[in-house]
């Protein structure tokens, strides 16, 4: 009965990595042009955070220690992004707003990883897993540059002075960055801004040689056991 109940939270939380792909490639790919055109409120964003929270809560996280980090990391942006109600400098605001939200990310990344390179058969959702981590790389470092945008002078070329067109046009140049497509418009000037993007676009190579041996090596032992 246990050895079931096991497989059956694997399977669900396998399951979980759809829906949480899903909601990524709306946000990063749907939304955050939207985003920047105006055609939606920046606070857009924080709803799908929300959907990620419980998805990532309810589905996929394991144990209650990570439950409890995905769900202080999410009320945290959300309440950050409340300042005018706490009357802080708007520095200070910002500085805990990006780095809860970027606590955030890592968490969900994190939380994602485990149950997609954890031991087991391979599966659809372990690769979705993986993408979402690879998407998840752009989306940690867009926080990053977010970050040395609002306390670097200069550290970015042609960047919006738009806090929701920023944040779509730093986004692309994180997934550009990783890619090595190229970051567009924008330009890293700062020596740690283009030291960042380099380690971005270091770990977009790394990637996909990492990913391809954790799943060969995952199903080689699920062969093994099957015999």
């Amino acid at each position: 009965m246990t050895s079931l109940l096991d497989k059956l939270d694997r399977i669900e939380g396998e399951a979980g990595l759809g829906a949480i792909l899903l909601l990524l490639l709306l946000t990063m790919f749907v939304v955050s042009p939207a985003v920047a055109t105006g055609a939606l409120p920046l606070t857009f964003v924080e709803y799908l955070r929300f959907a990620l929270a419980a998805i990532t809560v309810i589905v996929v996280a394991q144990t209650a220690r990570v439950r409890l980090l995905v769900a202080i990391a999410f009320i945290g942006t959300v309440l950050a992004s409340m300042h005018w109600r706490v009357g802080e400098p708007p520095a200070t605001v910002w500085a805990i707003k990006l780095g809860l939200g970027l606590m955030f990310d890592v968490v969900v990344a994190g939380t994602v990883a485990v149950v997609a390179f954890g031991p087991g058969r391979v599966t659809v959702f372990r690769i979705l897993g993986a993408v979402i981590l690879y998407l998840y790389v752009a989306l940690i470092f867009a926080g990053l540059f977010r970050i040395e945008a609002q306390f670097l002078a200069n550290a970015f070329s042609n960047l919006p002075e738009s806090a929701s067109q920023r944040f779509s046009s730093l986004l692309a140049f994180s997934l550009g960055a990783l890619t090595t497509n190229g970051g567009g418009d924008i330009s890293a000037l700062h020596p740690l801004a283009r030291s960042l993007a380099n380690l971005e676009a270091v770990i977009g190579q790394l990637f996909p040689a990492t990913l391809l041996a954790r799943l060969v090596t995952l199903h080689a032992a699920g062969n093994t056991e099957s015999d």
